[in-house]
């Protein structure tokens, strides 16, 4: 039997153990939310008497979710233990730093002379560490608010250095950005936003535009993109840059995608039935879409309840997901060839993908982005872009599209440089189902009128003549 004092040592060391369970993260050692919040509201109350600032940073761990699937609790406690190893040193009295959820951590430091100078070793520091055991580093946005400058309270400080960081990371920032009014307004503005999406999932207030792909040598229909559109009722029309972060940021971009994709698979029926047949039929996912766990399984279920018979979905995917997590790119893509699904990388170019991470990755189609596709007859700089990209689809065993096609000179270039496919107002801008099929209708003939297969010539009068009835509605 213990005795009375053993007894007394192991009750004292049960609480010990309970306090800090409840004050501490155990897994970097950090104090937790609970103790921060308490410790911030006295540490601002103390600020206030002696007219001192208090710089509130919130530090986003961007990867932590990749690290998870990488290498489980092990990979993701690495992760954390690093970023906590960089933040610890940077406090000191009447400072601190603590791990105030998952994947955010806070400090809390005194206003001095020396403030953008700490900032920017705080972020070196947290970004730059290598991980124990591990070639990766974390991948950090952080944003900064100040008492009683911003805020005159502990959670609304909290609150508006989470915005600063919120913004941080969508702008990939590499410095700490300083919260600032205008972020307040745009929050309330996203919210209102958010909520007239919703009601117009509710009410089917999003319509369906599409627009054809070309084949540039024989100017026959390649396939149509399928493109969203919303026209509210009292803001008009909305444009996609707008709403589709917004969705993914509330979770209503899976919504969307489903919405979008029936619609396509819809409309394709009656193209069909029409006696119209498009080899393929695109439609975009936004990374938010394709990270969910059950993407592929949301593609089936429509397939399965819309059969597109000998027409082929191709799902345009952005350059940004196989940048961010190419482990998950290959294997959703992967699992949507294993169900007869194309892939595109779409508005290639903009982020600067190499030649050795597109080899072996499971794609169909590449797109290039329509900002070298415009003026791409005038500039040696920009035929250059667009040779390399159509040279590269071709050594990787990829079909070529380009977008944004308006005149015929950027059209005779991009077959010059062996381009295979073509989008843009040139042809056709996207429009809705109707009009759509009307343009299906008319096109054999307006192709005809056109020799489109010989239009591409250098007499300039005869360059003119074959834009106008190319242009011609």
């Amino acid at each position: 039997m213990p005795t009375g004092f053993q007894q007394s040592l192991d009750l004292e060391f049960r609480t010990q153990l309970q306090d800090y369970g409840l004050h501490y993260d155990p897994t970097t050692g950090l104090p937790n939310s609970t103790f921060f919040r308490a410790w911030i509201r006295r540490r601002l109350e103390l600020a206030a008497t002696r007219n001192e600032e208090i710089v509130l940073i919130w530090v986003d761990v961007l990867n932590l979710r990749r690290e998870y699937s990488i290498g489980g609790d092990e990979g993701a406690s690495r992760l954390v233990c690093t970023v906590a190893d960089a933040l610890r040193p940077w406090t000191s009295d009447e400072e601190l730093a603590c791990r105030f959820s998952d994947r955010c951590f806070l400090i809390a430091l005194k206003r001095d002379e020396c403030l953008e100078a700490r900032l920017k070793l705080i972020m070196d520091a947290a970004s730059h560490r290598s991980m124990r055991g591990s070639e990766g580093k974390p991948e950090v946005a952080a944003g900064f608010a100040t008492f009683p400058e911003d805020a005159t309270t502990a959670e609304e400080l909290i609150r508006l250095a989470s915005l600063a960081a919120a913004v941080s990371s969508r702008t990939r920032s590499r410095t700490a950005v300083r919260f600032c009014a205008e972020m307040n307004t745009a929050l309330l503005h996203e919210r209102s936003l958010e909520k007239d999406l919703r009601e117009a999932l509710r009410a089917n207030q999003l319509t369906m535009v599409y627009q054809p792909q070309i084949d540039l040598s024989t100017g026959e229909i390649l396939g149509v993109e399928s493109l969203t559109r919303w026209h509210h009722p009292t803001r008009g029309w909305v444009s996609p840059a707008h709403f589709i972060p917004v969705a993914e940021r509330s979770n209503l971009i899976d919504e969307i995608f489903s919405h979008s994709l029936r619609c396509l698979l819809t409309d394709a029926a009656q193209w069909r039935a029409a006696g119209f047949h498009l080899p393929s039929l695109a439609v975009n996912a936004s990374p938010a879409n394709v990270r969910h766990e059950e993407f592929v399984q949301i593609v089936e279920r429509e397939l399965a309840a819309h059969p597109p018979g000998d027409m082929q979905l191709d799902i345009e995917v952005t350059e940004s997901l196989l940048m961010d997590d190419e482990e998950l790119f290959v294997e959703r893509l992967s699992a949507l060839r294993a169900i007869g699904v194309k892939v595109s990388l779409d508005d290639f170019g903009t982020r600067y993908t190499g030649f050795n991470a597109l080899k072996g990755l499971p794609l169909n189609t590449m797109k290039i982005d329509k900002c070298f596709v415009h003026g791409v007859d005038r500039s040696s700089q920009a035929q250059s872009l667009c040779r390399t990209i159509v040279m590269m689809a071709g050594h990787l065993r990829l079909s070529s599209v380009a977008e944004g096609i308006e005149e015929v000179g950027e059209l005779r270039c991009l077959k010059r440089i062996g381009c295979q496919g073509g989008q843009g107002y040139l042809f056709q801008r996207p429009v809705p189902n109707r009009e759509f099929m009307q343009f299906m209708r008319e096109w054999p003939t307006r192709k005809k009128s056109t020799e489109f297969g010989g239009a591409f010539v250098d007499d300039d009068a005869s360059l003119e003549a074959v834009e106008d009835s190319l242009l011609e509605a």
